[in-house]
């Protein structure tokens, strides 16, 4: 009886290990080209047993009052390869308010900018690619915005490792295009990975933080689980 306890233990034991020490894979894959536009973000954990995939096909920008119209499907293979397909509106009233919300939850949070720095640290990228094309009818203003489009991405990178640790040099390219008709592509592709122990950690010590916020927690609530 013992023993077989004991095994059970045990075995118990190593699965909780396998799991914490498990990593929670994201892949995102931004591409743009021109008008057309595609988002691409892949999150695998649990030895690639758990796998999400999100797609935003298309983006199409209405006019200035309505804002940005996104297409989203969304496919995972926890409820069986189940795909869901939605349409949202994103506009200048929803950033504003996406924004006073997010005020809120940092007001909500005690030393939530500590907490999200220590987080991002431990967030590992094994690959960062940014590649664009871009030209422009005279050649003068091309080879004037590829050095101006250069100096934007060293500036955001280097920006992003006060941040996050790169395990790999990342590779980033601007192509001027001479020569054609006016084209802007480009191509962002990012892996990144944080080991699920650690994620669950992370997500304990936000509720405490939040939980010594005097109404913390009714904030949290009401902005995560509106109607």
């Amino acid at each position: 009886m013992w023993i077989w306890l004991g095994g059970i233990l045990i075995l118990l034991l190593l699965i909780v290990a396998l799991i914490l020490l498990s990593k929670i894979t994201l892949q995102l894959t931004i591409l743009k080209n021109n008008r057309d536009d595609t988002i691409l973000i892949d999150v695998k954990m649990l030895y690639g047993f758990v796998s999400i995939h999100y797609q935003v096909p298309s983006i199409l920008m209405r006019n200035w009052k309505e804002g940005l119209l996104f297409e989203q499907d969304r496919s995972d293979n926890v409820l069986k390869g189940h795909t869901s397909s939605q349409q949202q509106s994103i506009d200048k009233d929803k950033v504003n308010t996406w924004i006073d919300e997010f005020r809120i939850m940092l007001a909500a949070t005690k030393g939530f900018k500590r907490w999200l720095h220590r987080t991002l640290r431990r967030l590992t990228f094994r690959e960062l690619e940014w590649s664009t094309n871009v030209g422009l009818d005279d050649a003068a203003h091309t080879a004037t915005l590829t050095g101006a489009l250069w100096g934007v991405k060293a500036t955001l990178v280097g920006w992003l490792t006060g941040y996050i640790r790169l395990t790999k040099r990342p590779k980033l390219f601007v192509v001027p295009e001479f020569g054609g008709k006016p084209l802007f592509s480009t191509e962002i592709r990012c892996i990144a990975e944080i080991r699920c122990g650690y994620a669950i950690y992370a997500g304990l010590v936000l509720i405490v933080r939040v939980l010594k916020v005097k109404g913390g927690v009714k904030k949290w609530w009401t902005i995560l689980f509106k109607d």
